[in-house]
């Protein structure tokens, strides 16, 4: 119900609208198999295939779905193959959480993501290197450097 109450946008005008479109968000996750910053762009909201898709996805409360702890957010997401065949996955957890983090690796990618929106790839390795050797670091000052652009 958290989730349910908070993504109130069927179609996204905006970017930012995107970010609270669940048609949106599933339609990206199966066209482009991930999500990230990009789709949340004025532009990247307009893409027709995407749309079109984004059309036919629906979003139903299933007050059945029961969480298994305190921090559960259990979700059920079905899809209907052409042939008829269905697939479906349930999660408790988002990932990223304590409950389901994330692998080295995707926080690694996370971080170079986010990291491009200000700084140049070179740049945002350097971070990662200081950020991964912070406890061992005398000065932090040639890392808030690179982090300042």
């Amino acid at each position: 119900k958290h989730t349910y109450n908070r993504i109130v946008f069927r179609i996204p005008q905006t970017g930012i609208q995107g970010k609270f479109s669940m048609n949106y968000l599933l339609a990206r996750a199966i066209i482009d198999g991930k999500v990230g910053l990009d789709i949340f762009t004025d532009s990247a909201v307009r893409d027709q295939n995407i749309l079109k898709l984004a059309e036919r996805v629906r979003m139903n409360l299933d007050n059945n779905l029961k969480k298994t702890d305190a921090a559960g957010r259990p979700c059920r997401v079905t899809i209907r193959l052409k042939n008829g065949q269905t697939l479906s996955r349930e999660a408790q957890h988002a990932k990223g959480g304590p409950e389901f983090p994330m692998t080295e690796a995707e926080l690694r990618g996370k971080f170079n993501e986010c990291a491009r929106q200000a700084i140049d790839e070179k740049s945002a390795a350097r971070a990662l290197d200081y950020i991964e050797g912070l406890e061992g670091l005398q000065d932090v000052k040639p890392l808030c450097e690179i982090l300042k652009g």
